[in-house]
């Protein structure tokens, strides 16, 4: 972009190392009359960084309705269109006190006006090749440009009305892309264009433009004709002392053919000359029609070069301005910090069955607990319920083992004998253990008698007070326990009201661990 900053301070003293949302300024790239334009990193989970392109108006211009509407125009016009050549348009947002920012694809390069001054400086010209390749590019955007369609499908008739080598961006990869799309006019524009106002730099203006003060697309391609020109020739087209100079060469002065000033241009003269011509209806009529001649007239002269070739001339000509570009980034992005994968939280892509110790995501200490520390924000994974479900299946399995042990136990002869294991004296135990009124079977129970005096009180297989007071080891422990007196009836209870006593089981109540 061309231009000088106006206004109060630099931008880059106040923007730079400044965070617009999730994009965080890097360093300036270009500044023009309307905007500067900074590399910015974009950052997301999971130590996502991309470098992207952010333009920002100057503050002198933030707050100017004319200004922000033509800034607006710009990012939904260039958001619409779908095309390698052209510099795509990511995003737009509000910053706080810095007003609108469009959000742009990076490109590693320099425009095309900075490969021309820099083969200037060298004495070289830029090979008819590599110039065809650079326009047929330009060609390409310009044409999806043009084709623009609303959601109706009805052509929105877009006119750049600013081409110029400064809004031609030539990448390190090769690839030319149009960009700059802030002055463009289009049938449904939110700004409007004001009777016999100039838009667009007047060197690069189509006689209608610069005369009347309208465009069409076909304005465009004679700006697109003077790039041609120059980048084959290597020296300005129309450029005067002043503007009006400058006015008066565009719409008086003859057009030189590009052989004129180099001989061996000769196969594109007629190529040249169409493109600029003066009246409309002789000038090309779309950008397809441009590139079909321009292809024809480079077969002449060896070709069109490969994006490959283009590269090689960026990089021998801009190569240091490239590395310098590279070096402030890299330098900015030391300065503010750099996210690495390792040091983000994001969600597993599986979860482990097996436990964990702590490793800094989360810590399992018990292998069969459910429930486990996760990476904050991580959803539940499919090994979590099986988890969970193994888990349970074992729970009941081994409840289900337990009952299973306990009605073999209440299952055993009702003839008095003892079930303990062999460890338990069945003899000290015997006489304290009474059956349940509801475990006892239907056809042991006796008939209705008198109430028993020494009988236990019903609803409990051992009165609390028998049981060991202190929680020692299994068997052994109720192995020595002295054999405990026998309690009276409870003093709440009526003798009449108890139910009848049950035979007693041995001791096999007592001995079962999951019963105290």
């Amino acid at each position: 972009m061309s231009g000088s900053w106006q206004g109060g301070s630099s931008p880059e003293a106040t923007l730079v190392g400044r965070r617009f949302g999730r994009y965080e300024v890097l360093t300036t790239v270009a500044k023009g009359g309307m905007a500067t334009v900074y590399v910015a990193r974009a950052l997301g989970v999971a130590g996502f960084e991309r470098l992207v392109a952010i333009k920002v108006l100057h503050p002198h211009m933030a707050h100017e309705d004319e200004f922000v509407s033509m800034f607006l125009d710009e990012a939904r016009l260039a958001a619409r269109i779908r095309n390698p050549n052209v510099v795509a348009t990511l995003d737009i947002s509000d910053s706080e006190g810095d007003g609108f920012f469009i959000v742009m694809d990076y490109i590693e390069g320099d425009h095309l006006g900075a490969l021309l001054r820099e083969s200037k400086k060298r004495e070289e010209r830029v090979v008819p090749p590599v110039a065809c390749r650079i326009i047929l590019d330009s060609l390409s955007g310009l044409a999806a440009a043009h084709a623009l369609t609303d959601e109706n499908g009805e052509n929105m008739m877009l006119v750049h009305r600013d081409v110029s080598p400064h809004n031609i961006i030539v990448g390190t990869d090769g690839v030319a892309r149009l960009t700059d799309f802030g002055i463009a006019k289009a049938d449904v524009r939110l700004s409007s264009t004001r009777e016999g106002q100039f838009k667009g730099k007047v060197a690069y203006m189509s006689p209608q433009q610069a005369k009347y003060g309208a465009a069409d697309q076909r304005a465009d391609l004679f700006s697109l004709g003077v790039v041609f020109w120059e980048t084959l020739v290597g020296r300005r087209l129309f450029l005067g002392e002043t503007n009006a100079d400058t006015l008066y060469r565009i719409l008086e002065e003859p057009v030189p053919p590009p052989s004129s000033i180099y001989a061996d241009l000769a196969p594109f003269d007629e190529v040249a000359l169409k493109a600029l011509a003066r009246p409309l209806e002789e000038r090309y009529q779309s950008a397809d029609e441009f590139a079909g001649a321009l292809e024809k007239a480079a077969a002449a002269v060896g070709g069109v070069a490969t994006a490959r070739q283009v590269a090689e001339v960026v990089r021998d000509r801009l190569g240091e301005k490239v590395k310098a570009e590279a070096a402030r980034i890299k330098d900015a992005i030391t300065l503010v910090g750099h996210a690495h994968v390792s040091d983000s939280s994001h969600p597993s892509l599986r979860s482990s069955v097996e436990p964990r110790s702590k490793d800094g995501l989360g810590e399992v200490s018990d292998p069969t607990s459910v429930t486990a520390t996760a990476t904050p924000g991580a959803r539940s994974q499919p090994g979590t319920a099986r988890k969970r479900g193994l888990l349970i299946g074992a729970f009941i399995a081994f409840a289900a083992l337990m009952v299973g042990t306990l009605v073999f136990a209440l299952g055993s002869p009702s003839d008095g004998a003892s079930v303990t294991p062999a460890a338990t004296p069945a003899a000290a135990l015997t006489e304290t253990a009474a059956r349940s009124p509801e475990t006892a079977p239907p056809e042991t129970a006796p008939p209705e008698t008198a109430p028993n005096e020494n009988a236990k009180p019903a609803g409990s297989a051992v009165a609390i007070d028998d049981l060991p007071t202190e929680k020692t080891d299994g068997a052994a422990e109720v192995a020595a326990s002295p054999k405990p007196a026998a309690k009276p009836a409870a003093p709440n209870r009526s003798p009449a009201t108890k139910p009848a006593p049950k035979p007693s089981r041995g001791s096999d109540l007592v001995d079962n661990p999951y019963r105290r």
